[in-house]
């Protein structure tokens, strides 16, 4: 595994996430920047290996777009042909198995490694609804660990409502991270019974909303002990 790869997974495992920042529809191309890092600070771009990256719109699974490394934002470009879909909803999708022993933080499965003391498959996606109706959040729902906005972007002085799911079902009182690009801090909450969690618009931005979820009953024994879910969402706020 090259030093960049390892860098990037690891810093994973400490925290950081990947999300999709700005759309940009120019010349009947769309444009959506994913980037990798921590509080809409960019760290370096993710490696190639990192950043599976999906595709959906009206009639569902589209061509995979196309992508580039850049330097500003430090990230990648993806850009895709506009066929005049209502909502695309794109997708960056990424999966790894990692432990921890005295050596430290170790890309691989514990069967490979001696004196193990952590170990954890981590899927982590980041997630951007590109819609021409700002009501229309569309309803695609690709990740294991999903979170689906009432709305593709939201106004000051709105309420936006975000529903937090997994495999399907709503995640009760599950902790969330909000953060809005205005904002100075990471903004905890909790979802309702409905596993829906809401946040006052109070300022113009990009409103992020990470969900985190561990599994231990996803666990291989020879492998992991359990599997670690990471969902971040970007909506704009006006």
């Amino acid at each position: 595994m090259d030093e960049e790869t390892e860098r990037s997974f690891s810093r994973m495992a400490y925290g950081h996430e990947m999300w999709i920042s700005d759309v940009v529809r120019k010349e009947g191309t769309i444009e959506a920047f994913g980037l990798y890092g921590h509080k809409l600070q960019p760290d370096k771009p993710m490696p190639t290996d990192y950043a599976n990256v999906l595709l959906y719109d009206d009639n569902g699974r589209a061509p995979n777009p196309e992508r580039e490394i850049i330097n500003k934002p430090r990230g990648w470009r993806f850009s895709f042909e506009d066929k005049g879909a209502k909502v695309y909803t794109l997708y960056i999708d990424s999966n790894s198995v990692w432990i921890t022993n005295d050596e430290g933080w170790h890309r691989g499965v514990k069967r490979d490694y001696q004196n193990v003391k952590y170990s954890s498959a981590y899927n982590m996606v980041a997630k951007r609804i590109i819609s021409l109706d700002p009501a229309d959040p569309g309803n695609v729902m690709h990740a294991t660990l999903e979170i689906m906005p009432d709305r593709a972007s939201y106004k000051v002085g709105d309420t936006a409502s975000f529903r937090v799911l997994y495999e399907g079902r709503p995640m009760p009182n599950l902790k969330v991270v909000v953060y809005n690009s205005a904002w100075q801090d990471l903004q905890f909450s909790k979802t309702d019974a409905e596993g829906v969690v809401k946040v006052p618009v109070d300022q113009k931005g990009s409103i992020v909303v990470i969900a985190k979820y561990n599994d231990e009953t996803k666990a291989v024994s020879d492998e992991f002990d359990e599997t670690g879910f990471s969902t971040t969402l970007v909506v704009d706020a006006e």
